[in-house]
């Protein structure tokens, strides 16, 4: 039997949030609470949590409204990637039969078959590409793929993979349906709920402006400035983006704890991971320094941002380091004089 919340019950419908407000029956008690706690558990790094389990997503609907009164993006990535988790981890548990995971993939809108005779996943590639697009690591494009007439034939993790994408565009779909004018009068009997949200959002810290020392954010190169823009909007950036962003700041001059306080916005932080890979990418704790990717990386993973930045379009102008060395130098400085290519 498919548990409840394989609907993840995303009726945001303001009646529905009114009835379980106003409802005080076992199952409605715990939902606000469930609610609440989602939210409260996606801003720490406990490793115990209260809603961990996909039956638990029944509160979804209530955190939503919750997220959209309080109106902080990060939060709201936060609270929606920990759910994000929650699903991905049930599809992909042994406990769920695999002939199961097409029906969660269907109530989501995407088309996801399974073989029993065959023990594999089958998807449009269209499908494939929508929902991995945004997945980081080699294995989720579409060149890895089995792909036989526009069909990929897959295994367990990347159905579950993409089913999670699918999961989280149905969460912003709700979301976004939510008027903001509407939340302080339906969320009025949650009134201290929502005290207790904003008051730990307060001290958490993960919306705090970043600290960049002295390091100048005016002089980073397009790109750099886009990672730092999309981290503080509480976008999980690609591998690449996060490994150039680090070793980016650590050569101008950034230490290693200012750089993991620079993630702390991420909706994914966790610190004890970050720390690790911060300190590897800078030599701190392996042999090698890493120095960011080149450009033409950059361009070559849909990494680069140069628009119309004059500098950046130079022809010449090859790293995203040297467009800060040029852009740190003072104006007035005189300039060199240009050496005999014959010498």
């Amino acid at each position: 039997m498919i548990p409840q919340a394989a609907n993840a019950y995303l009726d945001v419908r303001d009646e529905s949030i009114s009835h379980i407000l106003s409802s005080f029956d076992t199952k409605s008690s715990q939902i606000r609470r469930h609610a609440v706690r989602l939210i409260i558990e996606a801003m720490g790094n406990e490793k115990e949590r209260e809603v961990s389990a996909i039956d638990d997503l029944i509160c979804l609907p209530l955190s939503l409204w919750l997220l959209r009164h309080v109106n902080e993006h990060i939060l709201t990535s936060r609270v929606i990637n920990h759910a994000r988790d929650i699903v991905e981890d049930f599809l992909a548990a042994s406990s769920l039969a695999p002939e199961f995971v097409p029906d969660y993939a269907n109530r989501y809108g995407v088309q996801i078959q399974y073989s029993e005779d065959d023990e594999v996943f089958t998807m449009p590639v269209g499908t494939f590409v929508t929902y991995t697009s945004r997945v980081t690591g080699f294995k989720y494009r579409l060149v890895y793929q089995n792909v036989r007439k526009g069909i990929v034939y897959t295994d367990r993790e990347i159905a579950a993979k993409v089913v999670r994408e699918a999961f989280v565009r149905h969460v912003l779909e709700a979301y976004e349906s939510i008027e903001p004018g509407k939340t302080a009068i339906v969320l009025e009997p949650m009134k201290n709920s929502i005290e207790e949200i904003v008051d730990t959002l307060q001290k958490s810290g993960i919306t705090k402006n970043f600290d960049l020392g002295e390091v100048d954010f005016n002089l980073f190169p397009p790109c750099i400035k886009e990672f730092i823009s999309e981290m503080q909007d509480g976008v999980n950036l690609p591998h690449m983006a996060r490994f150039t962003l680090v070793s980016f700041l650590h050569k101008i001059g950034m230490d290693n704890n200012a750089i993991i306080g620079l993630f702390k916005t991420a909706p994914d932080f966790r610190e004890t991971l970050t720390t690790y890979q911060v300190n590897h990418v800078t030599g701190e704790k392996s042999s090698t320094e890493y120095s960011p990717p080149k450009c033409s990386v950059l361009q070559s993973n849909h990494l680069c941002y140069k628009g119309d930045d004059p500098l950046c379009n130079k022809e010449w102008l090859k790293h995203p380091l040297r467009y800060y060395t040029i852009k740190k130098k003072p104006k007035n400085q005189p300039k060199r004089p240009r050496r005999n290519p014959d010498e």
